[in-house]
């Protein structure tokens, strides 16, 4: 159960802390536009917070692909889920951006969220629902934060996006869109985490490729 381990814990942020401060993702202004994300990314590493188990010596690597969508089309998912009373105040407000995230682990699942108004970047998660599910009474709704940042670099291996997160078992998962990294091309990441948040744990390099770990499954 490797595999998802990391994946749950992206998710499971609801032992927040600073809950107000998340709510607007400490007003941070990213470096983000909805055009420069929209496709697939690798995940490379991610930066462990203080409860990630010291044990968790692997971290799987898997794609994410992003794409944007409207508020009807979000609308109509959540209204048709089995909460409805429930999600009325959070949906009637909907508006903004929309994203979608897929992930292809070995159970793929999508996650949609949306924009936060007057925070570049900033993303409350809304539902996630298994990609092979049909019966959306099966989806989970979720309020928390996330934050999208990409950090530009002068190489050929182009920018990484960050995905900052506020639960205690994970900082920032990190992607890019070629495959693997290294600790050293890993620096203006940490440097820009370290000045944003204090000092930071040393980031995890993922371990051989999704795909290919499925070939010995």
């Amino acid at each position: 159960m490797v595999l998802f381990f990391t994946l749950l814990y992206l998710f499971i942020l609801s032992n927040t802390e600073a809950k107000n401060k998340s709510k607007t993702c400490n007003d941070f202004q990213a470096n983000f536009t909805i055009k420069d994300v929209i496709g697939p990314w690798n995940v490379v590493a991610i930066i462990p917070e203080k409860l990630f188990p010291d044990n968790q010596k692997k971290v799987i690597c898997y794609k994410v692909e992003f794409s944007e969508t409207d508020t009807a089309g979000l609308r109509w998912l959540v209204n048709n889920t089995s909460e409805n009373a429930s999600k009325t105040d959070k949906i009637s407000d909907i508006k903004g951006t929309i994203i979608r995230q897929r992930y292809h682990s070995e159970r793929p699942f999508d996650v949609w969220s949306r924009s936060i108004e007057g925070v570049n970047g900033c993303f409350q998660q809304v539902m996630s629902l298994d990609a092979d599910k049909s019966d959306l009474s099966k989806a989970i709704t979720h309020d928390d934060m996330m934050q999208l940042h990409l950090v530009e670099t002068n190489d050929k291996n182009g920018p990484f996006l960050l995905q900052m997160l506020w639960g205690k078992m994970i900082s920032v998962v990190i992607y890019r869109q070629r495959e693997g990294v290294t600790q050293d091309e890993l620096k203006p990441v940490f440097e820009l985490m370290s000045k944003l948040r204090g000092p930071q744990r040393i980031p995890r390099i993922c371990d051989q490729p999704h795909r290919d770990i499925l070939k010995h499954i």
